[in-house]
């Protein structure tokens, strides 16, 4: 019986563990798609392809090819989601998060990534925000944080780009 509670008491933890992990998860991929990190690194794949594309316009690669390789970018996004996840993880807490996704969701936060759109009363509500715990934990962990998105970068578009040399290898086209 002891065995059958600490078992039922274990699955629980873990589904409720999980579930947080999860939930973690899909409000720092809100978070970045909210802050623009999302959108640069689409617009990098986009590059990579336009590079890939000159790379081998001498093989003549049909556009079938390019079309299908392409479909290749919402996992790689994906495994670039993942990847910046684990990177917030080490340095902000879910309440972190989530007050980042709460000021990313007012004028305010919309408008801090256009200078020339703050309004006075914008330029308040972001002073306090970074005078806040969330505020001045993302002022003091910004070296750090910029060292591990630029690893994640080297490492994630690194892969991808192997990969799609990879995949047009398969199909009998060389640099």
């Amino acid at each position: 019986m002891k065995n059958i509670i600490a078992l039922v008491c274990l699955l629980t933890i873990g589904t409720v563990g999980f579930a947080q992990v999860d939930q973690y998860s899909e409000d720092v991929k809100t978070c970045i798609k909210s802050n623009g990190t999302m959108t640069y690194y689409e617009g990098v794949v986009d590059q990579m392809f336009t590079m890939l594309e000159e790379q081998f316009a001498s093989q003549e690669v049909p556009a079938a090819v390019w079309t299908e390789l392409k479909k290749e970018k919402p996992n790689a996004m994906g495994t670039l989601a993942q990847m910046v996840v684990s990177a917030y993880r080490a340095h902000f807490t879910h309440k972190d998060v989530k007050n980042m996704n709460a000021l990313y969701t007012t004028t305010a936060g919309k408008n801090m990534f256009k200078p020339e759109a703050l309004t006075e009363g914008d330029k308040i509500i972001l002073t306090e925000f970074y005078k806040s715990d969330t505020g001045q934990k993302i002022v003091s962990s910004q070296d750090s944080m910029n060292a591990s998105m630029g690893d994640i970068s080297v490492l994630w578009s690194g892969d991808l780009y192997k990969s799609m040399i990879a995949k047009l290898s398969e199909k009998g086209f060389d640099l």
